[in-house]
């Protein structure tokens, strides 16, 4: 990827900001305009009242907020930790990352000790619609470590998934509740901008089963990503004359169910399990799949406090495969933040 396209995503990224901001100021015109006109059309048309007069006398007219004000109570930042610590079995300054998993087998997907972070900033218009825009990124701690195959994880840090996103009303049924965000995704990391990646989008949903006991909450989670690049067919042209294409992966489609017990205000556990499938080069918008990452699940235990100011939790997990190795099982930790 050269330096021009590299400049050209900044901006599109810069763009996507821009956007979003303008967007948020004239839906806060449009509510402070609504709000003029609803107070003049109250004033101007009559009840018939005898007491009309007397009253409209007596009205005093509270000052309305101005945009900023309005703005700055419908957005929201928040920012989320998690740290990636050691495996069950295994160096102490090593850990397993399901992400660099290049083969679901012994001595593979072993990485640094390392961070991710995501920061969110997010305007809600009102209680049922929202946009706002996303960036994560990884940075370790520890040194490179090499992998079956020689494949080396290295500990630089690396921005990813930078996206401007759409929350959609949830659709609300007798059985529960499916809460939808679509996401338009430039390409951010090193990775994708080597592939010649041009954008993606994806989809995620929640559906939230009614639970009969307000301490348990279970339900699905799904997650639909496509990504497009300039490659013909998604196939990587050969390194070098008489080389082999290799297929770009186009989609990934993510999902599994959840379970979570809430203690009382303060604690609760939860579990998670993700299934995982995508698709490569000729096989995109057919109906063949492979399988992507390891299938894995997640338990982790969170504490919400309440007197502490912008720390909205912290908690600790384990992370597993299903496919079960103490040395593929992680511990780490992590905590969100709310401004």
């Amino acid at each position: 990827m050269n330096f021009k396209n590299k400049i050209s995503s900044q901006l599109l990224l810069f763009f996507l900001v821009g956007f979003i901001f303008v967007l948020m100021l004239q839906m806060a015109k449009a509510q402070t305009i609504t709000v003029a006109q609803s107070s003049s059309t109250q004033s101007q048309v009559g009840t018939g009242s005898p007491f009309e007069k007397e009253s409209q006398v007596i009205q005093v007219e509270m000052p309305q907020k101005n945009i900023f004000s309005k703005i700055k109570e419908a957005t929201s930042l928040t920012y989320y930790h998690q740290f990636l610590g050691p495996t069950l079995s295994g160096p102490a300054n090593v850990t397993y990352n399901v992400f660099q998993e290049g083969m679901d087998t012994p001595r593979s997907g072993r990485s640094p000790l390392q961070s991710f972070h995501a920061a969110n900033l997010r305007f809600q218009f009102n209680p049922h619609w929202a946009l706002g825009t996303s960036l994560a990124a990884v940075d370790s701690y520890t040194g490179q470590v090499e992998n079956r195959g020689g494949v080396i994880n290295t500990p630089e840090g690396s921005f990813f998934n930078a996206r401007a996103y759409l929350s959609t009303p949830a659709i609300v049924t007798a059985v529960g509740s499916l809460f939808s965000t679509l996401s338009y995704e430039a390409p951010t990391s090193v990775i994708s901008r080597n592939d010649n990646m041009l954008w993606g989008w994806v989809l995620t949903e929640s559906f939230a089963f009614k639970s009969p006991n307000p301490n348990w909450a279970f339900g699905l989670m799904g997650q639909y990503y496509r990504s497009y690049f300039s490659y013909k067919n998604n196939m990587r042209p050969p390194p070098f004359p008489g080389g082999f294409s290799t297929p770009v992966q186009t989609v990934i489609v993510s999902g599994g169910p959840y379970v979570n017990y809430r203690f009382n205000d303060y604690w609760q556990l939860g579990s998670l399990f993700t299934f995982d499938w995508d698709q490569r080069g000729l096989q995109t918008d057919t109906s063949e799949f492979n399988n992507n990452l390891p299938h894995r699940g997640r338990l982790t235990l969170s504490y919400f406090p309440s007197k502490i100011k912008y720390l909205s939790s912290v908690g600790v997990f384990s992370q597993a495969l299903l496919k079960y190795r103490p040395e593929t099982t992680a511990m780490g930790a992590d905590f969100s933040l709310k401004f």
